[in-house]
């Protein structure tokens, strides 16, 4: 008889965790009785596919609270203006007063007062799994205080708390009680089991994988450059545009293909009018893999101009299609998997000059581009299924 695994997550929408979560629940679907808990359902299926064998149960049948939890950020972060121009062109700007009244009585229990926390320790007391596999350190406080004491707890670290210690505070102290907390980084994973070496949980180092491994390599064909990831802030899109501008400045023919959606997107598209690049960008939204494989045919270069990444899983997958890589070493999951001159370039102090002229050395030398697309492909085949399978299995068992 299969061993129980609950995974446990704030939603199955956009984000890397998400797709993580998807990856993995296929990747162990045959070794375990796998069900899916989610705080919130946003949409009427998972955005990332799957398994119609693994049932998912949902806290809440509603996206509000995390609609709720956007405003309560905004006004953390001292943007009242941002906060209340949300809240207009969701609730006033069509007269939706009840729904807003409902909407506001609604979070203040989940959100606020924290009643998503005792809908879940409800949930552990009354479905005991084997293994419980908590996705956000706010959860694995609650797993490791209400969860069956015999139940195997393991927390699934993919952020890097980049500079914010306490983030980082938090995440350690609702780990301690914790079986294994699995980090995607290897360099978090030294550090994190150096604060926990006296503690009851152990911290292992188990990468995000590559759900496939593609049949084909681009031809680069095309200049084009490509970015793929949500559109958020910390993504740093602004200054990709700003590298843009630079090629042409240049007059250097390109095209710059961003793949992704999110809460930026009109003040990004916004930018690049005012930039004078609507000609050269084009905006794809949220696309699969196979509208995304299409891309990768073509491309030449793929960039990652993120202030902060845990581990960078698109560059993987960029790379896998033979694509080299391009990113600022703000991005710390990009220091780990780009090589420099080797599989792609890593660019310093967030320099948008030398990113430039990076970009204009492969596209004057087709060779290298070449060159460093075979070595990513090889790269990448590190972190196929099978490795990744056999490392989570090792603890699970």
């Amino acid at each position: 008889m299969k061993k129980k695994l609950e995974i446990l997550v704030y939603h199955l929408g956009y984000g890397g965790i998400e797709q993580m979560v998807s990856n993995v629940s296929h990747l162990l679907k045959n070794d375990f009785d796998i069900s899916i808990l989610s705080f919130y359902k946003l949409y009427e299926k998972p955005v990332f596919p799957i398994d119609n064998s693994i049932p998912i149960t949902y806290l809440y049948e509603s996206n509000v609270p995390l609609k709720v939890k956007k405003y309560n950020q905004l006004f953390h972060q001292r943007k009242i203006g941002f906060m209340l121009k949300e809240v207009f062109n969701d609730y006033v700007k069509g007269c939706h007063f009840i729904t807003l009244y409902r909407d506001f009585s609604f979070s203040v229990g989940a959100y606020f007062l924290k009643g998503r926390y005792r809908k879940l320790k409800k949930h552990m007391k009354s479905n005991k799994s084997d293994i419980y596999l908590s996705t956000r350190y706010e959860i694995s406080k609650i797993l490791t205080k209400y969860g069956h004491k015999s139940s195997l707890k393991i927390g699934w670290e993919h952020n890097h708390y980049h500079g914010d210690f306490n983030y980082k505070k938090n995440l350690l102290n609702s780990s301690k009680k914790l079986d294994y907390l699995v980090v995607v980084s290897r360099a978090l994973t030294n550090e994190y089991q150096q604060d926990l070496k006296d503690e009851k949980c152990k911290c292992i180092f188990i990468p995000n994988m590559l759900p496939y491994d593609l049949n084909f390599q681009s031809d680069y064909r095309e200049r084009r450059i490509l970015f793929v990831g949500r559109l958020e802030k910390e993504k740093g899109l602004f200054d990709a545009i700003d590298v843009m501008k630079r090629l042409q400045e240049r007059m250097i023919p390109f095209h710059f293909d961003i793949v992704g959606d999110g809460p930026f997107m009109k003040q990004l598209m916004k930018h690049v009018q005012n930039k004078g690049l609507a000609d050269f960008i084009q905006f794809h939204g949220f696309q699969n893999h196979q509208y995304i494989e299409k891309l990768y045919q073509h491309t030449a270069i793929s960039i990652m101009t993120s202030y902060t990444e845990s581990f960078g899983l698109v560059i993987l997958e960029a790379m896998n299609a033979g694509i080299p890589s391009l990113a600022f070493d703000s991005a710390e999951g990009a220091r780990e998997l780009i090589l420099n001159n080797s599989n792609g370039f890593l660019i310093q102090n967030r320099n948008l000059d030398e990113m430039a002229e990076k970009i204009i050395f492969l596209f004057q030398n087709p060779k290298e581009i070449q060159r460093l697309g075979q070595n990513a492909k090889e790269f990448s085949k590190n972190y196929l299924s099978d490795s990744v399978r056999t490392n989570w299995l090792q603890i699970m068992r």
